[in-house]
């Protein structure tokens, strides 16, 4: 997803709504971010940049990369850098703390970013990466108001899985390997948490899964959509009556041998 195009900002809020209760909960339980130095890895609208700068109190830091970084809000404790993960080398560090949440599914070099990011980590510092396991698609919807609807939703959901993400270099199963990936390249205490919600039309989910179809608009014609059933997804999206189930969202966290730098 581009962060230049324009309902960037309501995909970033969608995501900032569905999952960080999330991915504060599961940080908050893995480490006491006072005083720590964060890396935020393709921090998108920067929500969780700011909370954690919030978090490490004034004797820490967090640095916020992003391709494009202009959606990610000052804050005192927050360096804010447009960086490019597949080209350039992890900036600063070592840290403490390194958050990547919907990165690494979609570059090629996933494993060999990893790898580099393992490497920016002090001793004992934690990595914890969050990527949705989106490869199964036919289990994600949970009614629809019509059978016509059901379908419509179904199609889209494989189109812009194929066309939009697998297309362009997203790995639809990654989440599931990435706890091995950690193991291998030496993190120790590897734990993996597994979550999923639900959401209905008209609500933040619904507003999300909009902005999506509205980014990848081009490639869902190209692909075979018709201008009117894209906005019969729209319609159906403000619908109460459509319940989907989110992908499984995978949070994998690992932790650098103490004593030695990875």
């Amino acid at each position: 997803m581009d962060n230049a195009k324009s309902k960037s900002s309501e995909h970033h809020a969608g995501l900032a709504g569905l999952l960080d209760p999330f991915t504060k909960a599961r940080i908050t339980h893995l480490v006491d971010l006072a005083g720590k130095r964060c890396l935020e890895v393709g921090a998108g609208g920067g929500s969780i940049a700011v909370w954690l700068a919030e978090q490490v109190g004034p004797a820490g830091s967090v640095v916020a990369t992003d391709l494009k970084p202009q959606h990610i809000p000052p804050h005192e404790r927050l360096t804010v850098l447009a960086h490019d993960l597949t080209a350039e080398p992890i900036p600063g560090g070592p840290y403490d703390v390194i958050h990547c949440r919907l990165v690494l599914h979609h570059l090629p070099s996933r494993r060999d970013i990893l790898r580099r990011l393992v490497q920016a980590l002090a001793p004992g510092g934690v990595l914890i990466n969050e990527d949705w396991a989106s490869d199964h698609p036919e289990e994600v919807l949970a009614t629809a108001p019509t059978a016509e609807a059901a379908e419509l939703y179904t199609l889209y959901l494989r189109i812009a899985g194929e066309k939009g993400f697998a297309a362009a270099g997203t790995d639809r199963g990654w989440a599931r390997r990435v706890h091995g990936v950690m193991v291998e390249e030496g993190l120790v205490d590897v734990s993996t948490l597994i979550t999923a919600t639900s959401w209905t039309g008209g609500s933040v989910g619904a507003r999300m899964t909009a902005a999506i179809a509205d980014q990848l608009r081009d490639k869902l014609i190209a692909a075979g959509m018709t201008v009117e059933q894209l906005e019969q997804l729209r319609n159906l999206l403000d619908d109460p009556r459509l319940a989907v189930f989110t992908f499984p969202l995978y949070s994998t966290a690992g932790w650098a041998p103490r004593g030695e730098h990875t």
